[in-house]
């Protein structure tokens, strides 16, 4: 009986030996990370607006790590390729994601996908906010939101607005605004901004969502903006109103973030967590956000996670309302 009771406490001493070691190993892991470049994946082609944020925040981080932060671009598949990239990837915090709101969105949009965006990928941090602005030509007899909402009401579908493609946010944000108003103004998708941007000009459209690239051609008088998406005025636009002004409760906006595969250590997630919030206030970047119309995003995992769960629930449901899930 004495050598049994001893042979159970050798082992149970060798299995929190082990915890400890392992805990230690992880500890020591956060510690030193990171020890190499990291891997900073981006779910558009080269040259986009997330691409060119993504090399703006992976050059802060790699001065802050004082390692390369690489910019891989992994576009199609409606952004799930990179998700799935990053998904299957060694959980060790060199590959991370450049989350976007397509991700969300993608949860719905697809019934079949090779991952799970709430179980398969950790949420790390925010890092910005943007608003679409809902824009018509100079030349078009509506000049504010409020008379746009009375001609949306008055002839539905006889309307037709752009955006940047089928299950865009841009095109949700039109229908959205169709079921606030119990109308139909009809949706025209182009293959991007840019198009659907000379389509509006050439009178092929009535109306466009358009993301913050339409800025210079606000500015230069070119189109006028009647409202933005977002919960709030954009400091960029102050003087253009929020569609929640007038439809509470309105607010969808091109967020960013940063994700890793699941598995990945929380003191690990925590640390680069931690540079995310001190290069969000570096001159640097704060300069690239107000050129660019992006607001910071101060974020824990925790609090992401919240976000991005309400986000795919708010999404959800509008993509059934409209049915728009694709195979």
């Amino acid at each position: 009986m004495i050598y049994s009771i001893s042979s159970v406490v050798r082992r149970v001493l060798l299995a929190l030996t082990c915890v400890v070691v392992q805990c230690l190993g992880v500890a020591a892991q956060a510690d030193t990370f990171p020890s190499r470049p990291v891997m900073l994946v981006v779910p558009y082609p080269p040259g986009g607006g997330a691409d060119i944020l993504a090399r703006a925040v992976a050059q802060q981080l790699g001065q802050e790590w004082k390692q390369p932060v690489i910019v891989e671009s992994k576009p199609g598949g409606g952004t799930m390729i990179a998700a799935d990239y990053v998904a299957r990837a060694k959980p060790d915090g060199y590959t991370l994601l450049l989350s976007v709101t397509q991700h969300a969105i993608a949860v719905s949009q697809f019934k079949k996908q090779p991952y799970n965006y709430l179980t398969d990928l950790a949420a790390v941090g925010l890092l910005s906010d943007s608003p679409f602005i809902l824009v018509v030509p100079p030349n078009s007899a509506v000049q504010t939101f409020p008379q746009l909402v009375d001609l949306i009401k008055a002839k539905g579908s006889a309307l037709n607005f752009g955006s940047s493609g089928l299950g865009s946010v841009p095109h949700l944000s039109g229908e959205m605004l169709n079921r606030a108003l119990n109308a139909r103004a009809a949706h025209i998708p182009y293959p991007g901004t840019a198009p659907a941007f000379a389509a509006l000009m050439g009178g092929q459209i009535d109306y466009l969502f358009g993301d913050t690239s339409v800025l210079p051609s606000i500015k230069a008088g070119k189109v006028k903006a009647l409202a933005v998406t977002t919960g709030k005025r954009s400091p960029s636009l102050p003087d253009v109103p929020a569609m929640s002004e007038f439809l509470p409760g309105f607010s969808l906006s091109s967020w960013v973030a940063i994700e890793a595969p699941a598995a990945t250590p929380r003191p690990v997630v925590t640390s680069i967590n931690a540079s995310i919030q001190k290069i969000l206030k570096s001159p640097e970047l704060m300069a690239n956000y107000e050129a660019t119309a992006k607001e910071p995003l101060f974020s824990t995992p925790a609090q992401f996670t919240e976000f991005k769960v309400n986000e795919v629930q708010k999404f959800q449901k509008l993509i059934n309302d409209i049915g728009m899930a694709q195979e």
